[in-house]
């Protein structure tokens, strides 16, 4: 909780107003969880509703998103659409908007790791240039991160490898035909990468992806080994992968826009949103 308080400190002096959820420090019979299914929706429902609030935060990961998801009032979320950012394992709820929604959301920074620590210059000044809806943005990375190369363009999707996997065959489960996938983890080995990327193969999913965009596998791996993961999974595709953009569980996240249309250039090292994401300001 210190952690939380103080990174809303620092979301305050940045000019927000920010109210927490009453259940945020919840703890105690429910373990790793901010209180039964039935609070947690009904509290996240609360603040859908309310036309107070013009975004939401969410503190931290872990696990709970997936229980809820067949209790959250989708139409609250389609009546007022505000940004709803979160990474890990807030995939789920991202997932689940664009497929009950038709909405973009953001797999983005979270107040107890990102905003606790503080973005970067660079990834602040996206984050809230998106949010403004500003357009087209462009994010540059370095030539040794492209692992093949190639153009693509079409709606980004995907968020954490282990959710999009546990999501198939539920109906939260988000895929784009044309599309240019992304995807990042924690504390998942080499061949258990593997076997989540083969479950996406043998399901079809990787037929008609345009490009691949891979974050940060913190802790999964040696880069060689992870490296030639991806190498011989997409090889065959003549798609671009580009590695180690800056989101995922190391924190300092580059807000990643859930189905907004974007460009992916190896011969420009770039990854460029290409229409705004929000109505702007």
């Amino acid at each position: 909780m210190p952690r939380i308080e103080e990174a809303t400190r620092k979301l305050e002096a940045a000019g927000l107003r920010v109210t927490l959820a009453p259940n945020i420090a919840a703890a105690g019979e429910h373990g790793y969880l901010a209180g039964n299914d039935a609070l947690r929706a009904e509290t996240f429902n609360q603040f859908l509703r309310s036309e107070a609030y013009d975004g939401y935060f969410f503190a931290r990961g872990g696990y709970g998103a997936m229980r809820i998801l067949d209790r959250l009032d989708y139409d609250a979320i389609a009546a007022n659409p505000r940004p709803i950012i979160g990474f890990s394992d807030l995939t789920a709820l991202n997932q689940a908007i664009a497929v009950r929604c038709n909405l973009i959301s953001f797999h983005g920074p979270m107040v107890n790791l990102d905003f606790f620590n503080g973005l970067s210059p660079e990834i602040e000044r996206w984050f809230w240039s998106l949010l403004a809806g500003e357009a087209p943005l462009r994010h540059s990375f370095a030539r040794e991160q492209v692992v093949l190369d190639g153009e693509a363009e079409g709606t980004l999707f995907g968020g954490c490898l282990s959710i999009t996997n546990s999501l198939i065959g539920t109906p939260y489960d988000f895929w784009v035909d044309d599309g240019i996938w992304f995807f990042e983890d924690v504390e998942e080995p080499v061949y258990r990468l593997d076997r989540m990327l083969t479950h996406l193969r043998l399901s079809g999913r990787f037929r008609r992806v345009r490009g691949v965009v891979v974050g940060k596998l913190k802790d999964c791996g040696e880069a060689a080994e992870i490296d030639l993961l991806l190498r011989e999974f997409f090889g065959s595709l003549a798609i671009p992968v580009v590695r180690d953009l800056p989101f995922g569980h190391r924190g300092d996240n580059l807000l990643m826009p859930v189905g907004a249309r974007v460009r992916l250039s190896t011969d420009e090292t770039s990854l460029t949103v290409v229409e705004p994401v929000v109505a702007r300001w």
